[in-house]
């Protein structure tokens, strides 16, 4: 059933706006008392044959079968057209047949009026006719022919109509589908520098410790696994820092008591939803940009919290004076192409020196959470 709606969303949509403008037009809904006119109903489904059943059979599965056969998109609009004035035609003639002449939207009125000289002249008109009246008197051949054009006119307008509306869903549609390309792409980059350093850690702890060796395997695994096994582009900030704290495990290694953490995290902020590897690149340029090139080493602070709505992600280290880090920032640039993506600016990413000489870097994003998992 899912998949029927997917494979016919725009014709679904369109069609039931069609019929819902039907039903509040013709139909008097009252609650209490329920009134409900066999009238009202005969007009209404009069109506839905002639805007919704006749261009599904005469409209929608012409064009259907043209798009099947992968013809152009000027073939399909010409097409819309000559099928329109096919719809035209038959919707005439079951108003003048089945139905009764001239309950159409539009009732092509003639008089006949008399002038100052006294000669009979024929004024022809349009109104807009009752859901059950029609013509008083027997029609022509003339008025026949003149009610398909009218219908045709509206037809072609209801065909192109449909048509811009499926390719602005189709647009919309290829859209989403490239943003979630790009997403992709973005976030299942990881810094071979780290790659390459993680496993120099594991090669030369197999010399010292294989246990720790063993361990250390273990949360390079547990990593990648969690990186590459992982499809969403947002986690929530409680996993992210179980990726990060993998990370970290490998990196202690290498940095041993040069490496100092400090986690300032609200309770209230673990459950708030963040880009995928957002805090982990954060971390991993304080490491390589701040911590590398002091000898000391020192202290990288990661705080979060919720104020007024938004979450505040912060990473502070400090920073050796006058170094000047010789990255190409893809990891920072990366990250600011993916919040676009998912916020479109709805959010403010800064980073920079502070008055200390630390490098402060500071993500503000809406405060996303799954409202189900925390009921």
């Amino acid at each position: 059933m899912l998949n029927i709606f997917r494979q016919y969303k725009s014709l679904i949509i369109f069609q039931s706006v069609q019929i819902i403008l039907l039903a509040c037009i013709y139909i008097d809904f009252k609650l209490y008392p329920f009134v409900f006119e066999q009238s009202t109903l005969n007009a209404f489904l009069h109506n839905c044959s002639l805007l919704v059943l006749l261009p599904l059979i005469f409209v929608y599965t012409p064009l259907k079968y043209i798009q099947y056969k992968k013809r152009s998109t000027k073939t399909i609009y010409l097409s819309a057209i000559f099928c329109s004035f096919i719809t035209g035609f038959a919707s005439a003639t079951y108003t003048h047949t089945i139905s009764v002449p001239g309950t159409f939207l539009l009732q092509i009125k003639t008089e006949k009026t008399m002038d100052d000289d006294k000669n009979n002249s024929v004024h022809i008109g349009f109104q807009s006719p009752t859901p059950d009246s029609g013509y008083e008197k027997k029609t022509g051949i003339g008025i026949f022919l003149a009610e398909a054009f009218v219908h045709s006119l509206f037809y072609c307008l209801w065909s192109l109509s449909f048509l811009q509306f499926v390719a602005y869903s189709h647009k919309k549609r290829l859209f989403k589908e490239l943003k979630k390309q790009q997403l992709d792409i973005l976030t299942y980059q990881l810094n071979p520098h780290f790659l390459f350093n993680a496993l120099n850690s594991i090669r030369g702890m197999l010399f010292e410790d294989k246990t720790e060796a063993k361990k250390l395997l273990q949360q390079f695994r547990a990593l990648f696994h969690h990186h590459f096994e992982n499809k969403q582009h947002q986690l929530e900030l409680q996993q992210e820092i179980e990726l990060c704290k993998h990370y970290l495990k490998l990196e202690k290694v290498r940095f041993e008591e040069r490496l100092e953490l400090q986690w300032l995290v609200d309770q209230k902020a673990l459950n708030a939803k963040i880009p995928t590897m957002s805090l982990f690149t954060f971390i991993e340029n304080a490491i390589k940009h701040g911590i590398a090139p002091i000898i000391n080493g020192g202290c990288i602070t990661i705080r979060a919290r919720i104020y007024r709505g938004k979450l505040t992600l912060e990473v502070i280290n400090p920073i050796k004076p006058g170094f000047t880090a010789d990255g190409t920032k893809t990891g920072l640039t990366n990250l600011q192409k993916r919040l676009d993506l998912i916020f479109d600016k709805n959010y403010k990413l800064k980073f920079g020196l502070t008055t200390d000489n630390n490098y402060h870097v500071s993500l503000v994003l809406p405060y996303n959470f799954d409202k189900n998992k925390h009921a």
